[in-house]
């Protein structure tokens, strides 16, 4: 089982590419993992009054972008992609979901001009706390 981290972006589906080829080599299935949060606006009408939060329609719209990810990626592969939308952090998502996982894929922003030597906050956790061996890929150069 290869584990992939997606997050809707460019970096996700570059992830999700990667995975897609490591599991054609290993002759074995993917897992897409979408973690999702969403911080419910507390309005000021009152003392103590929080409005009550839904997080289904959150959850869809993760679910959604998940699908359309794994459709213009995976193309016809989609279907054989097991699939997870979590609501949490992303990098605790997909620890959890890596239990059996022989490769955990995650993307990298390499943001400023030593980003090639710093990961970002997700794949450090994954790397941190990772059972088995972790692929980081970059963002194709422009």
């Amino acid at each position: 089982m290869i584990v992939v981290g997606i997050d809707g972006g460019p970096l996700g589906n570059e992830a999700l590419r990667f995975a897609l080829h490591e599991a054609t080599l290993r002759g074995t299935r993917v897992r897409a993992v979408h973690a999702w949060s969403v911080a419910p606006v507390v309005p000021m009408t009152g003392p103590g009054f929080i409005e009550t939060y839904d997080p289904e329609p959150a959850h869809r719209a993760a679910t959604a972008t998940l699908n359309e990810v794994l459709e213009a990626v995976a193309g016809d592969r989609a279907d054989q992609i097991e699939r997870v939308v979590v609501q949490g952090g992303a990098g605790e998502a997909i620890i959890e979901n890596a239990h059996d996982a022989e490769l955990i894929v995650v993307g990298s922003h390499q943001h400023g001009a030593i980003g090639g030597l710093v990961l970002g906050s997700v794949s450090q956790h994954v790397v941190k706390h990772a059972t088995c061996p972790v692929a980081v890929v970059p963002p194709v150069p422009a």
